[in-house]
């Protein structure tokens, strides 16, 4: 029996995909559990620098309905490990890309919007399918989508459940990268390799701050002091500034 999540190595970018085509990606216990597992996994690896999450030609159809538990504790203790993929892709360390091909509905299409960047194409559909079963939004998406799309259109999507795709969903800025069918794993591991190029320090701390939003402004200026003054005594910064002065690209290395 094939693994329910795989992991492909390229360097410093991780490949994480979702591996069970015969479901369609539905996200039940054993998909989701292994899900958690490895990207909390891969956040504490140091080597790595860069994620991208994959689900092959069909993204993720969301839960699996027809293993779905039906008592409230259970429920709550399958949330919790859900949940976990959810810290880990917005507020972990590492930046994400999201290579999303054909539907990403209900929790596929949570999954997406909690990475850092979602590229895709005309084949790509968005759907927040969980009011067709009576379900209210979960995996993050009433915390992610706002951000992306404003109050009102995230209530849009939210209560209509209308599928949305391709170039609606790049024009709705659901898509940051809209691409020819057929190269959106490609565009996502080369976007994935150029955040593996950038300062580390950078990224964690932007996602970190960012994963706390909204903040007031006092608050985000007293962040901003504390990291700045971390982050000016680095190698990295060094290496920048004299990156910069000497006109070419810097070579980053964490440090």
């Amino acid at each position: 029996m094939s693994e329910p999540v795989l992991v492909d190595r390229r360097d410093d970018v991780a490949i994480v995909t979702l591996h069970m085509p015969e479901k369609r990606n539905a996200l039940g216990e054993k998909l989701y559990s292994a899900l958690s597992k490895t990207l909390t996994e891969l956040q504490d690896d140091l080597s790595l620098r860069a994620l991208v999450l994959y689900g092959g030609k069909q993204f993720c159809a969301g839960g699996d309905l027809s293993s779905m538990t039906v008592t409230p504790l259970a429920m709550r203790q399958a949330m919790g490990v859900g949940h976990r993929s959810v810290r880990a892709l917005v507020g972990g360390r590492l930046p994400v890309v999201a290579a999303v091909e054909g539907n990403a509905y209900g929790a596929g299409f949570s999954l997406a919007m909690a990475c850092d960047f979602v590229v895709g194409d005309e084949t790509t559909t968005f759907c927040a399918a969980f009011g067709r079963v009576g379900l209210t939004p979960d995996y993050g998406l009433l915390w992610t989508l706002p951000q992306r799309v404003g109050i009102a259109k995230a209530r849009e999507m939210l209560m209509l459940c209308d599928p949305i795709k391709g170039e609606k969903a790049h024009a709705l800025q659901l898509i940051d990268r809209f691409v020819e069918s057929g190269h959106v794993f490609d565009a996502a591991v080369a976007l994935a390799q150029r955040l593996a190029l950038a300062p580390p320090a950078t990224i964690s701390t932007t996602k970190a701050i960012l994963s706390r939003l909204p903040l007031s402004l006092d608050t985000m200026l007293a962040w901003e002091s504390d990291t700045q003054s971390l982050l000016v005594r680095t190698n990295d910064v060094a290496e920048g500034i004299r990156a910069f002065a000497e006109r070419r690209s810097p070579r980053f290395r964490g440090e």
